[in-house]
């Protein structure tokens, strides 16, 4: 009985211990839901503000800000769309802080991150 128990256990606790270490794997490093592609869609009615060509928001960019924070729930969805945005900002030079600033409280929208031209993401 001694010897049967001590073939066992050892193997219990390999598995609880890979049983683990996949439960925390699976969590820490799961993929974006969130695609750079998405968040451009999303983005693009915002535009024309953000360039300071209209003088009014767009009600198609207040709807696709709720759709960017409703879909990037994990923090790691958070950076990824906040990098995303960032590289999207370098494609459009003629984003004005002043107006991208504006979006969130004119659309009435909490984005888990500051809309600027020198956003920091990573933190």
């Amino acid at each position: 009985m001694k010897n049967s128990v001590m073939i066992i256990f050892p193997n219990i606790l390999i598995v609880a211990i890979s049983a683990s270490l996949f439960m925390y794997l699976a969590d820490s490093r799961s993929p974006a839901s969130i695609t750079c592609s998405t968040v451009e869609l999303n983005a693009m009615p915002c535009l024309p503000y953000a360039e300071g060509d209209k003088p009014t928001i767009d009600p198609k960019c207040c709807t696709g800000l709720q759709n960017l924070v409703a879909t990037a729930t994990s923090k790691y969805d958070k950076v990824t769309a906040c990098h995303c945005l960032e590289d999207a900002f370098q494609k459009f030079p003629a984003i004005q802080d002043k107006y991208m600033k504006a979006i969130p409280n004119l659309c009435n929208v909490t984005v888990p991150f500051p809309l600027s031209k020198e956003m920091k993401c990573d933190k």
